[in-house]
């Protein structure tokens, strides 16, 4: 018997962390494919990731909860039974909206149809934690149309988690969106999350930045800024909305110049960390922008990124750092990553 406050403890670190032991529990989310068991852990899928991007963190779990077998069955053949009787009485609308709330567990209702699915007391167990309270007819039919958001995506490969940046940001990552999580001890095999980094010894400063995936973008970000001025020219630059108030945290805007040199405004900084994820098949999950201008004004108080000459940069003492040997993990180990990035705007630029 499934402990059901116990599954949805495991489902929420997976929604948070990509990954845990793998437990028995999980094994129907296995066999749909939002996740899969790789020595021993349970991670997260491409379909995991799709999925919960287009509905709320509440629906999204409860939704994998109903995917569970006995319950799946019991909740489809009593809105089958309450659909039918609808029908019986003549209302064809009220039927209709049934018709068109499950295409896909269609198959499954008729297998089912005819069946006696018993209510046990597993099955009851998961009343209160998925519906508050005993399941009413709309209360399962809205949840059955949203679980059918969920759509069958290929899953990508990564290689297992490197000890450099250029080992961890690679195609096929799984990156935590959620920049308040709390940082792992250990660090996850599979999936990118904030996490104690202990790989090599660095000052508390470089680890802290290198134990967060966000940060270490900002510091990349900024390296990638810094080669453009250093090779003559502007290429990307991020600046405030509100430049009287530049020291305030707010949304910040990404502005690319072209190969001549005329400057083009391009968006908001959040969804440009998106589409540089998707165009790099780095997979955010879940799948949201990272609040990347929390980060930025958190690293202006540390002062490692400083608002100079209209636009936000690496503070030049903190840069330097990163030029000697307490910062060689950033510079010479993140090449890869910073090339990773710096092709992308240069994709922008050419398509300017």
């Amino acid at each position: 018997m499934v402990e059901v406050k116990k599954l949805i403890q495991q489902l929420n670190m997976l929604h948070d962390y990509g990954e845990i032991n793998t437990h028995i529990y999980l094994s129907y989310l296995e066999n749909l494919n939002f996740i899969k068991t790789i020595d021993n852990k349970a991670v997260i899928t491409k379909k995991w990731i799709d999925f919960s991007g287009k509905v709320t963190r509440e629906d999204f779990i409860s939704s994998l909860v109903c995917y569970y077998p006995p319950l799946l069955d019991h909740l489809l053949l009593k809105v089958y039974q309450e659909a039918y009787a609808i029908g019986q009485r003549g209302d064809g609308k009220a039927l209709y909206e049934f018709i068109d709330h499950i295409p896909k567990f269609a198959d499954r209702v008729l297998e089912i149809r005819n069946s006696q699915i018993p209510e046990t007391e597993e099955v009851k167990s998961f009343y209160g934690p998925v519906f508050k309270g005993y399941p009413q007819y709309r209360s399962i039919l809205t949840r059955l149309r949203l679980m059918q958001l969920a759509e069958d995506v290929e899953d990508a490969e990564a290689p297992k988690m490197g000890k450099t940046p250029n080992e961890i940001w690679v195609k096929g990552r799984k990156i935590a969106s959620n920049i308040d999580l709390k940082m792992l001890d250990v660090k996850n095999d599979y999936t990118l999350t904030p996490y104690e980094y202990r790989d090599y010894e660095v000052t508390e400063d470089i680890k802290e930045i290198l134990s967060h995936p966000w940060k270490t973008f900002m510091v990349v970000m900024g390296m990638v800024i810094s080669e453009y001025k250093a090779e003559g020219f502007d290429g990307v630059s991020i600046r405030p909305v509100d430049k009287k108030n530049a020291y305030i945290e707010q949304e910040i805007e990404v502005f690319i110049y072209d190969l001549k040199g005329r400057e083009y405004r391009i968006g908001n900084f959040k969804h440009f960390v998106k589409d540089f994820c998707d165009a790099s098949q780095l997979y955010l999950f879940p799948d949201k922008a990272p609040e990347i201008n929390r980060v930025l004004f958190g690293m202006m108080d540390a002062k490692q990124i400083v608002y100079r000459d209209g636009e936000y940069v690496l503070n030049t003492f903190f840069e330097d750092r990163l030029y000697t040997a307490e910062g060689i993990i950033i510079k010479n180990r993140s090449r890869k990553f910073k090339n990773m990035l710096k092709e992308y705007i240069e994709e922008l630029r050419r398509g300017l």
